[in-house]
């Protein structure tokens, strides 16, 4: 039992060691970088006293717990910080350099360690390598003292002594700095032990609470109990209820055997007599126990809610504990892309739960990187845009109320609309007809869509095809969301927005084929009514126009494989809109319910995966409500033909869908204004002058006439007056598209009776389609 003792001991220190060793780890790290950006004076040495202790502190522990390799690298590092502290020197870039190195030789032999495998790297070289530079050191620290006292006959004592004087010409004194000594500067081309990064070395499975939040879990376990005694004196107080409720039973069945009064009902009214005061009694006794009752059960309620609050909170984590390793990582990003870069944090002690800490994780790296690569222009680009070397790349953190706002912010180039356009029309991500259609936010979104990139070369940052789309899918599953805000030539800032917590969410009910059904909120991007005319045929399967563009609609009940609807007779139909990315669907529903805080609950096995159904909530009365999965939903609906709403499930009205007619004598306008047209759903006729055009209003039903005004025949102007002038046409809207901006021409249409004017030079597409929907 000793035995078994002492290896639990053991396995507790190392967990203890583990947690320590990280923070020590990155204690070095931040004080490194620190030192990096030039401090001086007491806050050099301030620094310089924490980096050592850090290092001493590895070297201890290590021993302490048997784990070999590790204390024996601390220890070089330490000789190398006992020097500069002793000198309030800062270490050069060299210094720093190996100094990360040897960190991140201590992660893999801690990681080494704990898998019982070999280190991964030759320990001896690193030793060796670390030895070269602390007696560089050491000399650069006694050169300095010399340099200080200005004396040159112990100047050239100091060069006889050293191994080599062409080390001691390279190497140069600049007020506390040492200068790159060879063999430091080898360090980052050795080779030997490349970086491990810095977030995945870290202890993701510990959480450490704050004492004061133990202590009000521990005052709440009090409370609990308190509550814990009332309930059992109500458990007595209806044991005692009970009691007399069995003596009236008893006396009644005195009084009655086998449903056969035995006593006259003169008896019966005496009984009942006799026993009026038990039964008041009785009926005093619960009342009493129902006031009771129900003042426990609030408070235990509220207790239950506080007790949910203080778990969640102690779930908490300052950010800092993400966004510190991440100093390392953007340094060394900045270093392979030879690039000036101040690195700033703000708002780090900002607390959110560790689920969504760990996720964001990579989507802030992400963002990092990208703005390192794309944003952050090279020292000779800022100076030759007036800009400093040195570009600056800030995080900050805030709260608005139940979310966390993380901004990821740089001074660089900026985004370019035109690029951007350029670059997802070269990889066909949108169409021409989209892309004609999209505002510049909407272009500037495009970043966010799968395989988008603007490198046409593949590097170890950029050109995998690996974009920022995994930003928005992972923010998805933590139910958050990014924003972009950029100026070119100024910079871009990452909005990203997420939950404080991941513990609950909110999910609009649903019921469809007979079963109520929960879609989680972020994946709801509308809820709205529809009329059975506003149901379109594209491609042979029915749809609905929703911001400006077609999107499918499904019936759920049909999605899930449920019974199918009768044919539906009802004017107003509700539909859900669920996205997926930059897909949507629109569910046809039998009724929305409303919206409401889930708690969702993951299946268990064998239920590893079941299509469409992410897991089950539970409502306050214990029914179980199954929770969609709105990626596979998605999935389903656009790739099964069951989904598809059916002729006799629907009766969709026989207005038809509009009808316009496009006249233009240029067929580059010509054919865009119909490609526009026919995307948002309509449907469209063009003819090349006035004169067809209105031969042909003649022979055919149109809604709407969208028309050029200078034309060979017959001018817009001309076929607009005759429709305004014609009675069976005057009620039918005309839209005039011209490169005609003055004034004059403007008051022309207008006398002519044109319903809108739109100038070509200001052409925009969402312009025009909003004036169609406006009039048709």
């Amino acid at each position: 039992m000793a035995l078994e003792l002492d290896q639990e001991l053991m396995r507790m220190l190392l967990d203890t060691f583990a947690i320590q060793f990280d923070e020590q780890v990155q204690s070095i790290t931040d004080g490194l970088l620190v030192l990096e950006k030039g401090v001086t004076g007491d806050e050099r040495r301030q620094v310089l006293e924490s980096v050592f202790r850090a290092a001493h502190n590895i070297k201890g522990a290590a021993r302490g717990v048997e784990i070999p390799d590790v204390p024996d690298i601390a220890h070089h590092l330490e000789s190398i910080f006992t020097v500069l502290k002793r000198g309030n020197i800062n270490p050069d870039s060299g210094v720093t350099d190996i100094a990360l190195e040897s960190l991140d030789a201590m992660k893999k032999a801690m990681l080494a360690f704990s898998a019982q495998q070999p280190l991964g790297f030759d320990k001896a070289e690193l030793i060796a390598r670390l030895e070269t530079v602390a007696i560089a050191v050491e000399q650069e620290g006694e050169a300095r003292q010399v340099a200080q006292q200005d004396s040159p006959v112990v100047a050239v004592e100091v060069v006889q002594d050293n191994a080599s004087t062409e080390a001691l010409e390279e190497n140069k004194v600049l007020d506390g700095q040492i200068c790159a000594w060879e063999p430091s500067a080898k360090v980052a081309s050795s080779g030997k032990t490349p970086p491990v990064d810095a977030n995945t070395a870290a202890s993701s499975g510990v959480v450490r609470v704050n004492l004061v939040k133990l202590e009000s879990l521990a005052a709440l376990t009090e409370d609990f109990q308190v509550t814990k005694i009332e309930m059992d004196d109500h458990l007595a107080g209806m044991q005692q209820v009970r009691v007399k409720v069995q003596e009236l039973m008893a006396s009644w069945r005195r009084n009655h055997t086998s449903g056969v009064v035995k006593y006259s009902q003169q008896d019966i009214e005496t009984w009942l007599a006799s026993s009026s005061d038990a039964i008041a009694e009785l009926d005093l006794a619960s009342a009493q126990m129902q006031r009771e009752m129900r003042s426990s059960t609030s408070r235990l309620s509220m207790l239950v809610e506080t007790l949910q609050d203080s778990v969640r909170m102690m779930r908490l984590v300052p950010v800092a504990t993400l966004l510190r390793p991440m100093s390392r990582s953007v340094r060394d990003i900045a270093r392979e892309l030879n690039k000036q870069v101040n690195f700033e944090i703000v708002g780090d002690d900002i607390e959110i739960d560790r689920m969504v800490l760990d996720g964001v994780r990579d989507p802030l790296m992400h963002l990092l990187r990208n703005a390192l690569d794309h944003g952050i222009e090279s020292a000779e680009q800022r100076l030759s845009r007036g800009k400093p070397a040195e570009g600056k790349l800030q995080i900050s953190v805030s709260s608005e109320g139940r979310q966390i706002v993380m901004t990821v912010q740089d001074d660089g180039e900026g985004i370019s609309v035109e690029k951007v356009a350029a670059s997802a029309r070269k990889k066909k991500l949108v169409t021409e007809i989209e892309l004609a259609a999209m505002g510049h936010a909407e272009i500037i979104d495009l970043i966010f869509r799968p395989g988008f990139s603007t490198r046409d070369i593949i590097t170890s940052m950029s050109g995998r095809g690996v974009g920022l789309d995994v930003v928005v899918a992972n923010l998805i599953k933590l139910k958050g969301s990014v924003q972009i805000a950029t100026e070119e030539g100024k910079g871009t800032r990452f909005i990203m927005r997420l939950p404080i917590t991941m513990t609950a969410d909110n999910g609009v009910l649903v019921r469809s084929g007979g079963s109520v059904f929960a879609i989680p909120t972020s994946a709801v991007d509308r809820i709205m009514e529809i009329r059975l005319d506003q149901i379109i045929e594209v491609e042979a399967s029915h749809a609905i126009l929703h911001r400006g563009r077609s999107i499918p609609l499904r019936d759920l009940a049909m999605t899930l494989e449920l019974k199918a609807h009768e044919p539906l007779k009802r004017k107003i139909l509700p539909v859900i809109v669920v996205n997926k990315g930059w897909e949507s669907v629109a569910f046809l529903v039998d009724e929305v319910i409303g919206e409401r805080e889930i708690v969702v609950k993951p299946f268990r096995p064998p239920l590893h995966a079941v299509r469409n159904i992410m897991g089950g909530t539970l409502t306050g009365s214990g029914e179980v409500i199954m929770v969609l999965n709105p990626p596979d939903l998605v999935d389903s609906a656009t790739r099964s033909s069951l989904s598809h709403l059916r002729a006799s499930q629907i009766e969709i009205s026989d207005k038809k869908v509009p009808h316009i007619l496009v006249v233009d004598d240029s067929i580059t306008t010509r054919s865009l204004e119909k490609s526009i047209l026919e995307h948002a759903g309509y449907k469209v006729t063009v003819e090349v002058d006035g004169k067809r055009a209105w031969d042909l209003l003649q022979e055919q039903s149109f809604d709407l006439v969208v028309t050029d005004v200078e034309m060979p025949v017959m001018t817009g102007l001309e076929l607009t007056d005759l429709i305004k002038q014609t009675e069976w046409l005057r009620g039918m809207p005309v839209i005039m598209v011209t490169s005609l901006a003055k004034e004059e021409d403007r008051q022309r249409g207008i006398d002519v009776g044109a319903d809108a004017y739109i100038v070509k030079g200001l052409f925009e597409t969402k312009a025009l389609l909003d004036v169609v929907e406006q009039l048709v």
